[in-house]
Formats: C-alpha cells, structure tokens, sequence
C-alpha cells in the first residue's frame, strides 16, 4: 500500500514519498508550497497542468525533485512517481509562495478577532525586550548587551531605540583564533518597524566570516555608528 497523504493532519510538516498519492493536483501543489515555505527553500513549478505536475529547486547545484502525475485509473488522485529530497542548497528568505493571499488566509482568525492585531503583537514583543537582555546576559556569560531608549510626549512608558549585542563566547573567541581585522556594515530592516542592522563581522583562521557584534538601531548615521564603534571598542 502506498501512503495517502492527509491534508487535515500532515500539512503542519509536509513530507514526500516515493509512491505517496494526493487526492487532488490541487491538494499536491499546496504541499510543495508548504513544503518551501516551511524548509525555506527556492522551489518553483518547472511543469505545472492538470495531469502532471513537477517541481524543482531553483538553487544552482541543487538536485531536489518532486513529479506527480495523475493515476490512470481514478481521474483525480495524484501520485509522486519521481522523488528527490534531499536539498544541498542554503536556506532562502524570500520565498515566492509566500504572498498576500496565503497571509491572508494563515491569518484570518486572528485578524477578523482582532483587527489590530499585527501592531498590537508586535508592541508586546517590544514590552518583552528586558527579558531578552537579561536572558542573553544569564546565558551568555561575559557578553554584552546595551539598550537604548527615549520618551515620546504623552506617553510615559519607555520606547525602544537601540540594542547592541557581542556575545562572551564569540568576544573571547575572535580575541585569541581570529585575524586583527574587522568589517562594519549596515543594512536596512524591512517590515512595519523600520530600522538598521549595524553588524562588525571578522575573519576566522580559516579565512571565512566570523560575527562578532551586531545592533539594531534607528537609521545609519554618524551618531549611531559612534554609538555602536565605542561598545565594539570596549568589548575588543
């Protein structure tokens, strides 16, 4: 017997298999979205229609593959005929499956609840930063962490501004196995809280990238790499 695949309870973790049958087309290109979307990997559909459908990764050098086409015998139910899944790929963090409709879709229950409910979560996970802080101080010794804040007229609670991070571990570890050399950039953060990524970033013995420190702040300028040079100065 070959395996049936269940959308009530086996889209969470999408898995293929030799043989597996899917009761519709439909159903089977869902999950080789999920598929991509959960694994974050460049999947795309290199043939797609109502009888067959074939997937690939779009990454270079990457042999993962997936064909289904439809049994001869029952007109709607598909079965994978060509399997292989294994990805030697790198993860990708923009996923073309990943759109408006299937947010609107995953989200729905949340939103008609709660209509503010995208600024409302993400306030309480500002409220949450603290906790994050002394974590990472309990966990990590010997690192540092540094938080900024400002007011805001009418409001008294504190907002977030800045948070620099060096890890003890990888503090001590680019002082003694690391060249003397670092590399500063920023890049910007996208999403509904803007900002900046200011990273400092060394190179191992093994002349690969090594992370050193990194803050997140509210735009690139003069003040805030001074902000950020002066902690990494400390720290190395």
């Amino acid at each position: 017997m070959y395996p049936d695949f269940n959308p009530k309870t086996d889209m969470k973790n999408p898995t293929f298999k030799l043989g597996m049958t899917f009761d519709s087309a439909d159903t089977f290109r869902k999950v080789v979205k999920a598929h991509a979307i959960k694994h974050k990997r460049d999947v795309k559909f290199k043939f797609n229609d109502k009888d067959m459908v074939r997937a690939v990764c779009n990454s270079d050098g990457c042999e993962w593959i997936v064909f289904a086409s439809m049994l001869a015998a029952e007109k709607k139910t598909f079965k994978v005929k060509t399997l292989n899944d294994n990805h030697t790929c790198a993860m990708v963090f923009k996923n073309r499956f990943v759109n408006s409709t299937r947010l609107a879709k995953r989200y729905v229950n949340q939103w008609s609840v709660n209509p503010d409910w995208n600024f409302s979560g993400m306030a309480q996970q500002y409220a949450r930063l603290w906790d994050y802080y002394a974590e990472v101080r309990r966990s990590n010794p010997g690192s540092t962490v540094q938080m900024k804040c400002r007011t805001v007229r009418g409001d008294d609670n504190p907002h977030f501004q800045r948070l620099y991070i060096c890890l003890g571990n990888l503090k001590a570890s680019w002082r003694t196995g690391c060249r003397p050399i670092l590399g500063l950039d920023g890049c910007f953060i996208k999403g509904h809280h803007k900002g900046q990524l200011l990273a400092a970033v060394g190179v191992d013995g093994n002349n690969q990238m090594y992370p050193v420190a990194y803050a997140v702040v509210e735009s690139e300028t003069k003040e805030t790499w001074r902000w950020f040079s002066e902690f990494l100065n400390e720290d190395l």
